[in-house]
């Protein structure tokens, strides 16, 4: 399920061993959304969050920075694959119409411990450091890489990418 980052940030704040169990060594992919004029003031050049309390959220590709957790739903039917796509039966939903149904996957090589990205023969494409992955090709992703899912931008994090990530931005 995504949450807000300000929750992250939050939470770490408060007990960054806590953020560190709730991981249990498993990666994030964070959306940030683009900056646009009404977020940004002239005063400031560094991206200011804003947040809505009290907001449910279990997608992303809306307005506020969001945090998801890469791992299987127990519901979903790949056993090793973590789905990407704009429906609900998937691992990871992205709420936007430039994602397909079934846009991608992640899956953890047993071997290296790495996580590779697929695209799943998307209508719009995923791309993995400015390069365009082939239908059922595997990229690795590296901590801070840059993913493009249609046309949500996320960034990849190991566990230990995203607690660092936490640490410098909550500093």
């Amino acid at each position: 399920m995504a949450e807000t980052l300000l929750a992250w940030f939050t939470r770490y704040s408060y007990d960054p061993k806590d953020v560190e169990v709730r991981l249990k060594g498993r990666p994030v992919l964070l959306y940030e959304p683009p900056e646009t004029a009404e977020s940004k003031s002239d005063d400031d050049d560094d991206y200011q969050f804003r947040t809505q309390s009290g907001l449910e959220l279990t997608s992303i590709g809306g307005g506020e920075p969001l945090a998801v957790i890469v791992e299987k739903t127990k519901d979903n039917a790949f056993q090793r694959r973590v789905t990407i796509g704009r429906t609900n039966n998937n691992d990871i939903v992205l709420d936007d119409t430039s994602v397909s149904r079934f846009h991608a996957w992640l899956q953890q090589d047993e071997a290296t411990q790495q996580w590779l990205l697929y695209d799943a023969g998307s209508r719009n494409g995923t791309m993995a450091a400015g390069k365009k992955l082939a239908p059922k090709a595997a990229v690795t992703l590296t901590v801070g890489v840059k993913v493009k899912i249609g046309s949500v931008e996320l960034t990849f994090y190991s566990a230990d990418g995203f607690l660092k990530l936490l640490k410098q931005r909550a500093t």
